[in-house]
């Protein structure tokens, strides 16, 4: 499976849309075999993200906002989403992968992590709802 991260700067923007690049990566189980870095097409020729993504050949995308018309578009084209990961691309690819994400609706530099008693559904293949903390 493909597996697309927005990026800045190595970590996660705050919109799928507005990132520099995408981490694309080949995973099998929970095992990254392959990745590559794409530059984002824009909105302009070659765009927009989400039907560039789809032409990448991803099937799913970790990401923290992501607007309703993408989703939309991916949803058409079997693309699952989770949304609300934060901070370094990798270490959030790795935790998806592993089941241990924890998706946040709060600042991207709010630290993002687990241990607040509640519960996350971290099955693959999910359009994970970003949640709150302390929710």
């Amino acid at each position: 499976m493909r597996v697309a991260v927005p990026m800045t700067g190595g970590t996660i923007p705050n919109h799928l849309g507005h990132c520099e690049r995408f981490l694309l990566a080949d995973v099998d189980g929970t095992t990254v075999v392959a990745e590559r870095e794409v530059d984002n097409p824009g909105h302009g020729p070659g765009g927009p993200p989400p039907m560039f993504l789809v032409a990448q050949g991803v099937r799913h995308v970790l990401a923290w906002g992501v607007p309703p018309h993408a989703l939309e578009v991916f949803a058409r084209f079997g693309v699952g989403v989770t949304r609300g990961a934060t901070g370094d691309v990798r270490a959030a690819l790795r935790a998806f992968l592993a089941g241990t994400l924890c998706p946040t609706t709060e600042a991207l530099d709010a630290g993002g992590g687990c241990g607040h008693g509640h519960e996350h559904d971290h099955a693959h293949g999910h359009d994970a709802e970003p949640r709150r903390h302390g929710s």
